[in-house]
């Protein structure tokens, strides 16, 4: 399929540009109207993706900033800057929150669907459980030989999936608060997963340049993607699980169809030389945010999924 600048499917919404440092992750509120941005310039930022426009700006980090949630009630925005987990009322009417523990940089960040339970994961190996509400580390797991790069939890809130630095997938049952299962056959760093709002796919993207699909609650491998040329680095599924999007150093963002794995788009975004780089499609909606400009600007897409069926 030829490369096309603005392929069938894929409508310009928004371009969101704020500083000349790369932004490292993006998130939707759950409702979709919200999009929060981490970046190297040391802020989170929040926009409103129906009119394009910045809501907030979020200072007080003393480095770069590696990842940004947001919570399942939207009212909480969740970022990790060096060795320290922030938590910011969306509204800007509190104070944040610090957790602190990490020995090293924080890389990602998750909230259990219930609101109970935050989870990072570091360059120190390990995944830190917090209690939200009273900010309490509950438990240390181990188990990675590498840095942990992303994490995913399932819609139960019972288990979640860490990425390594080490080429391997890592489940872990969060009511024993210890691993249930390793997922192996990637030969590379994984940069990050997806899980599909079904719970049938955990999609998982790495260095090695490929996508690998698995069924979450068995670790049964289900197929590998091996189009994109340089290493993956971000994969998200779309609301309605019927397309798993992908972006690699290879300078493009893949549109792949779950019924059969074909790409059925191919969208140019260049990249930066940076591990992270995310993309997201909206929780509820068919719009796709990406990182292009060499991850310093975020394009919000309308897609259209009746072509790409």
């Amino acid at each position: 399929m030829k490369k096309e600048i603005c392929p069938t499917g894929f409508k310009l919404r928004h371009m969101l540009k704020a500083s000349n440092r790369a932004i490292t992750r993006v998130a939707w509120s759950p409702n979709g109207r919200l999009l929060a941005s981490a970046s190297y310039d040391q802020t989170v930022r929040l926009w409103d993706s129906v009119t394009g426009k910045e809501q907030r700006e979020i200072l007080g980090y003393s480095g770069s900033v590696f990842t940004v949630t947001i919570t399942a009630n939207g009212e909480y925005i969740l970022s990790a800057s060096k060795n320290s987990v922030k938590i910011w009322d969306v509204a800007g009417q509190d104070r944040p929150r610090t957790l602190r523990g990490h020995n090293d940089y924080v890389y990602t960040v998750a909230v259990t669907p219930d609101g109970r339970t935050i989870l990072s994961g570091a360059y120190d190996k390990t995944i830190k459980l917090w209690d939200f509400e009273t900010g309490e580390n509950t438990a240390t797991m181990r188990g990675h030989n590498g840095r942990v790069n992303d994490l995913a939890v399932s819609a139960d809130s019972k288990f979640a999936y860490s990425a390594g630095g080490d080429s391997l997938i890592k489940m872990w049952d969060l009511d024993q608060k210890q691993e249930a299962l390793t997922l192996t056959g990637h030969t590379g760093e994984i940069h990050a997963l997806s899980l599909s709002s079904d719970a049938t796919l955990l999609a998982s993207a790495a260095y090695d340049h490929t996508i690998r699909l698995w069924q979450p609650t068995t670790g049964t491998a289900i197929t590998t993607l091996r189009v994109h040329t340089k290493p993956v680095t971000a994969v998200s599924f779309s609301a309605d699980n019927q397309f798993l999007a992908s972006k690699s150093a290879d300078g493009t963002v893949r549109i792949w169809r779950c019924s059969d794995w074909t790409t059925v788009a191919i969208l140019a975004e260049p990249h930066s030389a940076f591990a992270f780089s995310g993309l997201a499609f909206q929780p509820q909606g068919t719009q796709l945010a990406t990182l292009g400009d060499k991850d310093r600007v975020i394009r919000i897409w309308d897609c259209d999924f009746s072509v790409w069926a």
